[in-house]
């Protein structure tokens, strides 16, 4: 059996925690259509500025640190949970990089980060990126169509191709999933266009969007 059969069937193991039921089983692994051209993009810049908005993980940051780009990671889902009634406005999103500083990303990596944020929230982000998006920049998105979607955000890691990742869910606790419509992130992601999607099999819609403008 080869380690990546094992891997997907691996048996589940949970332990309970204070915060709901933590999961310790093997992660699953998904082939992604739109990732290729995240790679793509990345081989033919030079140096280019990427915006991470998951959480650290080393694999990933050696990763993209072989196409030499400059790695911004912020992990706005945790600094939203952190602090009991923040406000997810403007100034939430400024704090991590005001965009009069001048720093203008090529790449973003949202993940899921959509699927916790409600609409008036993401608007605010989508306000965010336009500014800090310079033209023709990418952002890779996965939005779930599901009716519940895990209660954290999931972790994902590039496998060793450019076509899959690893999706290590934190816990088996779900919530309520926003099943957002294309028109919904249209209207929040304004300057941006749809350069590509994919509706996947396990139930994610996959996104490429195009920062307008380059040309």
């Amino acid at each position: 059996m080869s380690w990546l059969a094992a891997l997907r069937g691996a048996p589940r193991k949970e332990q309970s925690t204070g915060g709901g039921t933590a999961v310790e089983d093997a992660p699953e692994v998904h082939r992604s259509l739109a990732l290729p051209a995240v790679f793509t993009t990345l081989s033919r810049g030079h140096k280019l500025t990427v915006l991470d908005l998951g959480s650290a993980i080393g694999g990933n940051v050696e990763r993209l640190s072989e196409y030499g780009c400059k790695l911004f990671i912020e992990d706005l889902y945790a600094s939203k949970t952190s602090a009991e009634g923040i406000n997810v406005d403007a100034d939430f999103f400024a704090q991590f990089l005001d965009p009069k500083a001048g720093t203008q990303f090529d790449v973003v990596l949202a993940w899921d980060l959509i699927n916790y944020l409600d609409r008036k929230e993401l608007g605010h982000l989508g306000a965010w990126l336009r500014q800090c998006c310079r033209p023709g920049a990418l952002l890779f998105a996965l939005v779930s169509i599901h009716k519940t979607i895990p209660a954290q955000p999931i972790r994902f890691r590039f496998n060793d191709g450019d076509d899959e990742l690893v999706y290590e869910r934190r816990t088996t606790v779900e919530r309520p999933g926003p099943r957002f419509a294309p028109w919904d992130l249209m209207n929040a992601f304004q300057g941006f266009e749809v350069d590509r999607s994919f509706l996947l099999r396990h139930g994610i819609q996959e996104y490429l969007l195009l920062r307008e403008g380059a040309g």
